[in-house]
């Protein structure tokens, strides 16, 4: 990166003008935004030299005449052309960065960090006084980053470039809807950046279900029998005469306890997640309650009444 004289750098901006003119005369530079799933970075970059560099031709809706910006593949990779009114095209392609002069020479997003090279078209030798063309994405104490779509921080372009500003480029690359998902039985999160992370591990009988953040439980099931039991709270017959018993059955799955009880009879009930149990003389109505604990630790009530036959008498 060579630093010009006065001179020199006005030369440099009129012929790299007159490369950049003939560079829009010719066919245009393609985005590689829709390939393999690349992200397209939009907006500009900004040189107090130099001024605006458009990242990518829908900024200006000019991508029926001239196809070009800058894209980022699922891998980090970035590529394709941008274009300065004074500079010209802006290469980001790894075909146009060897050689570049120092570190690796791919231009990519690694973490939130921009890194590795560009290289303006134009730049090079007899052509442009001197200047090289290359644009470092990263050096010591600067580099532009990303973060939540916005682009920040500079790039370095030696003194013909100088300080070139990401403040107003964006991408949405790195950025995704909170979500989860299984690897087996162990939760998995993945975070706006793109981030996954392990959560937990549920242990049987908890799984894990795709879209949940936590474990889930298998509910509360009624195991059904013969003889019309539905396996849901019942008292059979519901309707007795005074001094009459009756039968409490039930039977329910997937719960960590049950317990059964009257109003006003058996109120200490029965501790079980089924039964079939006799009800103490009944003398007027009652209800009985079930309460199951479910495997998630909700509460799981029905309730089922008993009554007396009304009692007639000859007036």
């Amino acid at each position: 990166m060579l630093k010009l004289a006065g001179y020199q750098w006005g030369m440099v901006i009129v012929l790299t003008s007159c490369i950049a003119l003939a560079a829009t005369l010719s066919s245009p530079h393609i985005t590689l935004s829709q390939q393999n799933g690349a992200t397209v970075i939009t907006g500009y970059a900004w040189s107090d030299t130099i001024g605006w560099i458009d990242l990518n031709c829908a900024n200006t809706n000019s991508c029926g005449a001239h196809n070009f910006g800058f894209s980022i593949a699922q891998n980090g990779d970035v590529s394709g052309y941008a274009w300065s009114e004074t500079i010209g095209w802006v290469s980001a392609n790894s075909s146009d960065l060897t050689g570049c002069p120092s570190g690796a020479c791919r231009a990519k997003i690694a973490g939130n960090n921009l890194q590795g090279w560009l290289k303006a078209l134009a730049g090079g030798g007899s052509q442009s006084g001197g200047w090289d063309g290359w644009i470092s994405l990263k050096g010591s104490g600067y580099g532009p980053t990303v973060t939540g779509g916005n682009f920040s921080g500079y790039a370095w372009g030696s003194d013909v470039v100088g300080w070139v500003d990401w403040a107003q480029a964006h991408s949405t690359f790195g950025q995704c809807a909170v979500s989860y998902s299984c690897s087996g039985q162990t939760i998995r999160e993945t975070d706006t950046s793109c981030n996954v992370t392990s959560i937990t591990t549920c242990i049987a009988p908890a799984f894990c279900s795709a879209g949940s953040s936590v474990c889930l439980y298998p509910p509360p099931s009624f195991i059904p029998s013969d003889d019309d039991f539905t396996g849901h709270l019942q008292v059979i017959p519901s309707m007795v005469r005074e001094g009459d018993t009756a039968t409490v059955y039930w039977n329910v799955a997937d719960v960590q306890s049950c317990t059964v009880k009257g109003d006003v009879i058996d109120t200490t009930g029965w501790s079980a997640t089924s039964g079939s149990e006799e009800t103490s003389e009944i003398l007027s109505r009652t209800t009985y309650t079930l309460d199951c604990i479910a495997l998630d630790g909700t509460h799981l009530i029905e309730t089922a009444d008993v009554k007396i036959v009304p009692r007639f008498e000859e007036q």
